[in-house]
C-alpha cells in the first residue's frame, strides 16, 4: 500500500498542470486558490495571470507567470500535459465571433468558470490517455472529467469560495482541501498597523446602478473623521481624478503603481468599507475586515468577500422599490447604518488595549 502511494505521489509530480485565469480581481483570487490546492496535492502546478503576477511577492511558495498574449498561447502552454483555463473576456468574445477558435481551444484546454456554456464541453479523455501513462491519467481522471461549470449543482448560502472548495472536493476528488491561499506579507510590513484608517472604496467595475450613492460615501467620510477615524478613499486609477475633485481634496486618495501596492496599503488598513467589488475581495483576501455594500436584500450572495470567516459583514437596503426603469435602494441603507457597523467590525477586531486607547470606541 505505501509503495501504491509513493508511485501516485511520483505520477502526480511529474504532472505538469497550468491553471490559467480569468482577468478579473475577484475570479483571480479564486485560481489562485485552485491553483494552490493542486499544489497542495501534488501536482506540479503553474498559474498564470496578471493578477497573481502583480501579487507574486505575497506568493512565494507558488509558480506564477503572466497571462501569456493570446497569438502566444500554444507556444506558452505547450509543455504542460493539463491545463485548466477560464477563458478571458477577450476570448469569449472571440469565441461568439470565431467559432473555430472556440473548438480549437476546447479541445485542447479544459475550460472552466462559474456557469459554462454546453458549446465549451469537451470529451478529452482519449487524447490525454495516448498522451499520458496509465498510472499518471488515473491520477488526474477525475479533474479531467470535473466538468465545466464551477457552479456545478445548485447552491443557497455558500460563497464563491466555499463553492469552489465544494467543486474541487467532490468533482476533482482532491483528497485536501484549504480554503485559504497562504500569503507572506511583504518586509516590515505588519498586519492591520493603522487602526484608525478605514478605506472607503466607493467604485467598482459595474454600472453606476450597483454602487452605493456618491454623497453617501463622502457623508460617510465625514461621520468617520467625526469619531476619530482616518478616511481614505481608494478608487480604480481611471477614477481618481473625478474623485479628487468630487471630494474637494477633504480626504486622502492615493495612487498605487500596482496591485502589490495596494495590497501593502490594505494590509495595514483596519477595515475597508467597498461596493461589491475587487477591492472587497482583495481585503478579504489578506485577513482584514470588510464591509460590502450590495443592491439586494441578500447577505448570502455568492460573490460576498468570504476569504476570512467571520471578519466580512454584508450591507443592504431595508426596503426595495421597483419601478418599471430602475430599481429604488440606495435611500433605505442610510450612512448611519454604515457607520454603525464600521465601528463594531473595529471594536470586533481590536485588542483590549486598542479598545481602550480608542476615543471613537468608548
Amino acid at each position: 500500500m505505501h509503495e501504491i502511494s509513493n508511485r501516485l505521489a511520483i505520477n502526480k509530480a511529474s504532472m505538469k498542470m497550468a491553471v490559467v485565469s480569468f482577468d478579473s480581481l475577484g475570479d483571480s483570487l479564486l485560481y489562485l486558490l485552485l491553483a494552490e490546492n493542486l499544489k497542495n496535492n501534488g501536482y506540479d502546478t503553474t498559474y498564470f495571470g496578471n493578477v497573481g503576477h502583480q501579487l507574486r511577492a505575497w506568493l512565494p511558495k507558488l509558480k506564477i507567470a503572466p497571462h501569456p498574449p493570446l497569438d502566444e498561447m500554444q507556444q506558452v502552454l505547450s509543455d504542460f500535459q493539463l491545463v485548466i483555463m477560464s477563458p478571458t473576456k477577450a476570448m469569449r468574445e472571440r469565441f461568439l465571433s470565431a467559432p473555430g477558435y472556440l473548438e480549437e481551444m476546447r479541445c485542447q484546454y479544459l475550460l472552466i468558470c462559474q456557469h459554462a456554456p454546453d458549446n465549451w464541453h469537451y470529451d478529452r479523455n482519449t487524447r490525454l490517455r495516448n498522451l499520458l501513462t496509465p498510472e499518471i491519467f488515473n491520477s488526474i481522471k477525475f479533474i479531467t472529467n470535473a466538468g465545466n461549470s464551477i457552479r456545478y449543482k445548485s447552491f443557497k448560502r455558500e460563497s464563491a469560495v466555499d463553492i469552489l472548495c465544494s467543486y474541487m472536493r467532490e468533482r476533482m476528488n482532491l483528497s485536501t482541501i484549504d480554503r485559504n491561499v497562504h500569503i507572506q506579507p511583504l518586509a516590515n510590513l505588519e498586519f492591520r498597523k493603522n487602526k484608525r484608517r478605514v478605506i472607503v472604496s466607493p467604485d467598482s467595475a459595474g454600472p453606476d446602478e450597483k454602487n452605493w450613492g456618491e454623497n453617501q460615501f463622502l457623508t460617510l467620510c465625514k461621520k468617520l473623521r467625526h469619531y476619530g477615524f482616518d478616511p481614505v478613499i481608494v478608487v480604480a486609477p481611471q477614477n481618481y481624478e473625478y474623485w479628487k475633485n468630487r471630494s474637494k481634496n477633504q480626504y486622502s486618495i492615493p495612487v498605487f503603481d500596482d496591485l502589490s501596492s495596494l495590497a501593502s496599503f490594505i494590509y495595514e488598513s483596519s477595515i475597508l468599507i467597498a461596493n461589491d467589488s475587487g477591492n472587497g475581495h482583495l481585503a478579504s483576501f489578506l485577513g482584514i475586515p470588510t464591509i460590502t455594500i450590495y443592491k439586494k436584500a441578500n447577505p448570502y450572495f455568492h460573490w460576498r468577500p468570504d476569504w476570512t470567516k467571520h471578519t466580512n459583514v454584508v450591507l443592504f437596503p431595508k426596503f426595495i422599490v421597483k419601478l418599471p426603469w430602475f430599481r429604488l435602494w440606495k435611500p433605505f441603507l442610510t450612512v448611519r447604518t454604515v457607520l454603525s457597523a464600521a465601528i463594531n467590525l473595529v471594536e470586533k477586531n481590536s485588542t483590549i488595549h486598542d479598545r481602550v486607547s480608542s476615543p471613537f470606541l468608548r
